[in-house]
């Protein structure tokens, strides 16, 4: 900035109070445009993305850089929809508060779609996964999740299969005369998987990807011995149920990647399947 001219005292405070009033009531015309209902995004030109990056290989950090699935997803969404995805690193349980607090625009971090998150944010689904259950490879072989009964499992906190094991599977435990599954939640995916190295628990249950990323990265210490997928589920993208706008910028941008192949490329990649609509509807209840 150019140096202050020496005006006279009156004059100078005059105009100092004059630029201080026209620069609050900038920041509040601001203010009120940052709360408005329906807007796209914090900025048309960004898209603030929220990702738990200790979910390999769905969402991880490589060499300081975010990897995985859904950074490669979002990054082929961003040229589609001319955003530049800025993805910040959140853990799993504070994803959606991220987002209702407006601090993030999605949530692309393998978000499974159930009823009750339906009620807080707009899904748009984009593929599909279930779990697998994962032990020490000198562990007891167990296929499903009546084999869980009465064993302490380590599960990732806040994610859909807490509610999976701790009621369902339990339910049908003690329907079978057995005890129900003991659930321990941790932080993040491999936390869990460093329990179960050290024998804290008896058994790791995680996304189907996840599993096998954690089995190869652990050197024959871990075994997958589920036969099926554990209760398969669609995965959705997340916005505020307010944001509208940016809801159906994402669908338009997702149309055009399937237009183009590079969705079906990227789920190939990864060993992923499209989400059946049928089943999204059932769950929602639609």
């Amino acid at each position: 900035m150019t140096s202050p001219q020496h005006f006279r005292h009156g004059t100078r405070i005059f105009s100092l109070a004059t630029a201080f009033l026209t620069a609050a009531l900038l920041m509040a015309g601001c203010g009120a445009g940052d709360g408005e209902t329906g807007s796209s995004s914090a900025s048309d030109s960004t898209l603030r993305v929220g990702s738990d990056l200790t979910y390999p290989p769905y969402t991880y950090l490589e060499d300081g850089q975010p990897a995985g699935f859904d950074p490669d997803f979002v990054d082929a969404l961003g040229r589609e929809i001319d955003r530049e995805p800025q993805v910040q690193d959140i853990r799993f349980e504070q994803l959606i508060a991220s987002l209702k607090s407006n601090r993030i625009d999605v949530i692309a971090s393998a978000l499974y779609i159930t009823a009750e998150r339906a009620q807080e944010v707009e899904y748009i689904p984009y593929f599909t996964t279930g779990n697998s259950i994962v032990v020490a490879s000198d562990g007891e072989p167990l296929a499903d999740a009546q084999d869980l009964c009465g064993l302490s499992v380590g599960v990732i906190k806040g994610g859909d299969i807490v509610q999976r094991l701790r009621e369902d599977a339990s339910a049908e435990c003690e329907e079978a005369g057995e005890e129900p599954v003991d659930v321990s939640e941790f932080t993040t995916d491999p936390e869990a998987t460093q329990a179960l190295i050290s024998g804290q628990v008896d058994a790791q249950v995680t996304d189907a990807a996840v599993a096998k990323e954690a089995v190869e990265k652990t050197s024959g210490q871990l075994t997958i011995t589920s036969e099926a997928l554990l209760y398969p589920i669609p995965v959705g993208l997340a916005v505020d149920k307010e944001n509208t706008e940016l809801a159906a910028e994402i669908r338009a941008g997702l149309k055009e990647m399937r237009d183009s192949g590079e969705y079906a490329e990227l789920l190939d990649n990864y060993n992923l399947q499209e989400p059946d609509q049928a089943r999204v509807d059932d769950i929602l209840g639609s």
